[in-house]
C-alpha cells in the first residue's frame, strides 16, 4: 500500500491479521503516529466486544498515538469522527456524513463507518477504525448499514486512508491550539445525527428516553428527559420511540 503520508507518520501495511488493534499494542514503547492497515481482519471487534466482520476491500486501519498521558483521550473520539467524516467527503464528492454519537458515521442515516478507542496501559491510545468501501455485512449489527460503494462512489481504500491521515493530523494539531478542544466539538456537532430527536439510550443498566439535546463541554450526550438533562457517558443510542436491546 503507497500512501503519502503527513509529516512524522508511520504506515505498517499488512494483508491479513487478527486486529490491527491488537496490532498496536504489540508496537515498542514510544511508538506514536503510526498507523496499522489490513486487507483483512479475522478477529476485529467493535464497542463492547462486538464482533466486527471484515471482508477484504473496505478499510480497517488502527492509529497508535503517544500522548503523553491520557488527560486529552476522550476528545478523539469526536476529533476521530470529525476527521474521518472531512475525509469521506474530501474523496466521495457530494456524499453527506454525519457523525452519530458516541463514534458512528451515517450516511442516509445508514452506518458507514465505526470507530473504538482502547489505552495499552503504558500511556498511549488506540483509535480504530472500520470503513465500509465496498461491502457492508449486515450478520449481528445493532444498526442499519451500508457502503460507500451501495451509495455510488467507487474509491479505495487508499484513497480514504490517505486523506484520513492527512485530516487527522490536521485536527490534531488544531487541538494543541488555545480553543483547540471547542473546535473539535463543533466540527463535530456540525456534523452531528439527530439533535433535537426523539432517542432511546441503552444505558449498562438501564433504558432511558428523551429528546437528543446535543453536547456538553465535555462531550457528554445530553438527554432530555421531560425538562430534566440527563448526562450520557456510555450508551448505545436509537433514534425514534423504539429501541433494541440486542447486544449484538
Amino acid at each position: 500500500m503507497k500512501i503519502a503520508l503527513p509529516d512524522g507518520w508511520r504506515l505498517i501495511a499488512k494483508n491479513e491479521t487478527v486486529s490491527t488493534n491488537e496490532d498496536v499494542k504489540a508496537l515498542p514503547s514510544g511508538s506514536d503516529k503510526v498507523a496499522v492497515c489490513a486487507e483483512i481482519q479475522t478477529g476485529g471487534r467493535g464497542r463492547m466486544g462486538r464482533r466486527w466482520i471484515s471482508p477484504k476491500g473496505n478499510l480497517y486501519v488502527s492509529i497508535c498515538l503517544d500522548l503523553g498521558g491520557l488527560r486529552q483521550a476522550e476528545i478523539y473520539s469526536f476529533l476521530s469522527a470529525a476527521a474521518l467524516a472531512c475525509a469521506i467527503e474530501k474523496v466521495c464528492s457530494g456524499i453527506e456524513v454525519k457523525c452519530k454519537w458516541p463514534n458512528d458515521l451515517l450516511v442516509d442515516g445508514r452506518k458507514v463507518s465505526g470507530i473504538l478507542l482502547e489505552t495499552d496501559g503504558v500511556g498511549r491510545l488506540i483509535v480504530g477504525i472500520g470503513v465500509n468501501i465496498i461491502d457492508c455485512p449486515e450478520e449481528q449489527m445493532l444498526y442499519p448499514v451500508t457502503s460507500l460503494a451501495k451509495c455510488g462512489f467507487r474509491v479505495t481504500r487508499e484513497m480514504v486512508l490517505e486523506e484520513l491521515l492527512r485530516q487527522f493530523d490536521f485536527w490534531q494539531k488544531r487541538l494543541n491550539d488555545e480553543d483547540g478542544k471547542s473546535a473539535v466539538l463543533n466540527a463535530w456537532k456540525r456534523k452531528a445525527y439527530g439533535i433535537g430527536k426523539k432517542i432511546v439510550v441503552n444505558l449498562p443498566d438501564k433504558r432511558e428516553e428523551g429528546t437528543f439535546d446535543g453536547l456538553d463541554n465535555d462531550g457528554y450526550l445530553l438527554l432530555n428527559k421531560g425538562g430534566e438533562i440527563i448526562k450520557v457517558t456510555v450508551g448505545d443510542v436509537f433514534f425514534g420511540s423504539a429501541g433494541r436491546n440486542e447486544n449484538g
